[in-house]
């Protein structure tokens, strides 16, 4: 069936306590198969003979499929895809807010939070939610010298509406944040969290990478070895048979790093493909990493992968060119270098999550 749509749901729910096997179809593959019998209109019942084309061809081939999640993994990635719609809606909510404040309020323009488990005080106390008393006095007493409007006619309806959005969202995600700190602190992933420490990724890196490669035996063989497949007729200057490392590209593929060729024409390159989502967290972990506060006292592999993108910049400066570690080359270098070392990242945390996997299966 394909993934999308509530009925989707219903019957993958209806279909799995009755003990069946659910496969899903993505609706890009559905499309190749629906104009490959010729048809260039849509509806269900078209839609429901080219699923099963689809599935019967690759009714013995499951990586023609897309992968089905457990339930409480389903149900985190769901919580995830939640906290990037409240993050896209709290940006202009927010800044709207902060606008009205230069002349209602400027006082509290630049007022923020320290704690990712709170909610801004200024919003708190503009929506009149919920507050400790003495930063509500606080606020009292700012309000009191105030040269914005707010002293003489208070906040204005706009602004209070705002605040009240602001808080809902906010409370709202940080619930979510305190449900994956439970979901990561589940002892069965256990071995994932002790690769994911060598790294010191943070609690949204960890869990959209465990959503993404959950079950990690996907990508091991029987020996608990990594997934290789021999090349036919192609021998190494070893002398032994090269190997695809199925694996760690399948790994790749899951952390939205998967490269592919691209051909039109006289143009050649490469195309990135894979989760967008898990890709866009190990760019922010590389940013946050790397370029805007640089590691002190670092583990050796977040070291290994530092001075890895120093590296990567200073291999594209001209020549003669100096490289300040505090600022390291113009912004276009340092995207590029983040994006680099976000490739090395996933080699190093497949590699440890190897080691800890046997290490588990050992215990």
């Amino acid at each position: 069936m394909k993934p999308t749509g509530n009925h989707s749901k219903l019957w993958f729910n209806s279909l799995l306590n009755a003990g069946k096997e659910v496969r899903f179809i993505s609706n890009r593959d559905l499309t190749s198969y629906r104009q490959l019998c010729r048809w260039d209109y849509k509806d269900d019942y078209h839609d429901a003979v080219a699923l099963a084309y689809c599935g019967w061809l690759n009714l013995n081939n499951p990586s023609a499929f897309l992968s089905l999640k457990s339930p409480e993994i389903n149900a985190t990635y769901q919580l995830f895809l939640e906290h990037e719609r409240i993050n896209r809606e709290l940006k202009p909510l927010v800044n709207r807010a902060r606008n009205l404040l230069h002349t209602e309020f400027p006082e509290a323009k630049k007022s923020k939070s320290e704690s990712p488990n709170k909610v801004d005080g200024i919003w708190l106390f503009i929506s009149n939610s919920n507050q400790h008393p003495g930063w509500r006095r606080y606020w009292l007493r700012i309000v009191k010298k105030s040269i914005g409007t707010v002293q003489n006619s208070g906040f204005s309806p706009q602004l209070v509406k705002l605040s009240q959005q602001i808080v809902r969202l906010k409370q709202r995600r940080i619930e979510i944040r305190k449900a994956f700190q439970t979901f990561l602190a589940n002892p069965k992933y256990d071995f994932y969290n002790e690769a994911f420490d060598c790294f010191n990724l943070g609690v949204y890196d960890r869990t959209i990478i465990l959503c993404q490669v959950h079950p990690f035996g996907q990508f091991l063989d029987t020996k608990g070895e990594e997934l290789r497949k021999i090349k036919p007729r192609k021998i190494g200057k070893s002398g032994k048979p090269v190997t695809k490392r199925v694996g760690l590209n399948r790994f790749h593929a899951c952390l939205g790093k998967a490269v592919k060729p691209w051909e039109s024409g006289k143009k050649k390159g490469h195309i990135v493909t894979g989760s967008v989502l898990a890709r866009i967290q190990l760019y922010l972990w590389a940013r946050r990493t790397m370029a805007m506060s640089p590691p002190k006292n670092p583990k050796p592999r977040v070291k290994e992968l530092y001075d890895r993108y120093l590296n990567d910049i200073q291999a594209k400066l001209t020549e003669g060119g100096t490289i300040d570690p505090d600022h390291p080359g113009n912004n276009s270098l340092k995207q590029w270098g983040k994006a680099r070392v976000g490739d090395k990242l996933v080699k190093l945390l497949f590699k440890e999550l190897i080691g800890a996997y046997r290490r588990h299966k050992e215990n």
